[in-house]
């Protein structure tokens, strides 16, 4: 044999080795690549799902929010007015304040026995009690036809 024959001999054993080196790595790459893909099988399948239920959820979370602003839209003129109320709570007593003010203002005695800034506390402080004793009256007022009704039963 000639040189470039036993080259060629040569060349082709060291083919054969990797070869041989080469078919167990190349089977274990498949079955890889084919557990990867039942994975990415799974992931598609388990995403969509997901988004499934994501889009229900976005649904009702749309539906509540809609309820809860339906409500709040109906609760608006109810706080209209309490504030309303709350200003003119506060006007009368503010007038009231001022009215006495002038009273006192008019009255030049040497002794002030009366802050001008205290006694308007003061006249809020008893306008408060005022309004807490009515509202306390009017509470009364309608808890006692409960009372008579619960006596009557009693009685039979």
């Amino acid at each position: 044999m000639d040189w470039l024959g036993i080259g060629v001999f040569i060349l082709a054993i060291g083919f054969a080795v990797l070869v041989a080196f080469i078919i167990p790595v190349l089977k274990k790459l498949t079955v890889t690549i084919s557990k990867t893909a039942d994975t990415v099988d799974q992931a598609e399948k388990s995403l969509a799902e997901l988004t499934n239920e994501t889009r229900l959820i976005l649904y009702n979370t749309n539906e509540t929010l809609m309820d809860v602003n339906d409500k709040i839209a109906k609760l608006d003129p109810i706080f209209d007015v309490v504030e309303d109320s709350g200003q003119a709570a506060h006007s009368v007593t503010s007038t009231i304040a001022d009215f006495t003010e002038k009273r006192i203002e008019r009255v030049k005695d040497g002794n002030k026995v009366v802050n001008k800034h205290h006694f308007k506390g003061l006249m809020k402080g008893v306008a408060l009690i005022y309004y807490l004793r009515e509202a306390k009256r009017k509470n009364k007022f309608k808890q006692e036809p409960v009372e008579v009704k619960l006596r009557n039963e009693v009685a039979k």
